[in-house]
């Protein structure tokens, strides 16, 4: 299966620290592709990029496949994201 050429975009945003939360990812690569090419579809990943929280570790694991980054810099995101900022890992209040 050949890999949309945005992914690679997307690993050099990441790794260039322009993409700081997973969402951002999105800006770059639709999530229908992403949706497909995790074999999932298009309402669960809509739920995912605004639950990060609810993707399975297998999950996580593909997407850094995809993307061809470390696993642990696409859990990083999802954290970030889940968690806002706040280095203590507490939720920060909008």
């Amino acid at each position: 299966m050949e890999r949309d050429p945005r992914y690679k975009a997307v690993k050099i945003l990441i790794e260039g620290r322009h993409i700081t939360e997973f969402k951002e990812i999105f800006t770059h690569v639709p999530k229908t592709i992403m949706a497909h090419d995790l074999g999932t579809n298009n309402n669960r990943m809509t739920r995912l990029i605004e639950h990060v929280e609810q993707f399975t570790l297998a999950e996580l694991y593909k997407i850094s496949n995809l993307l061809d980054v470390d696993y642990k810099t696409i859990f990083s995101l999802a954290h970030t994201q889940h968690f806002g900022n706040d280095k203590r890992g507490r939720k920060v209040k909008p």
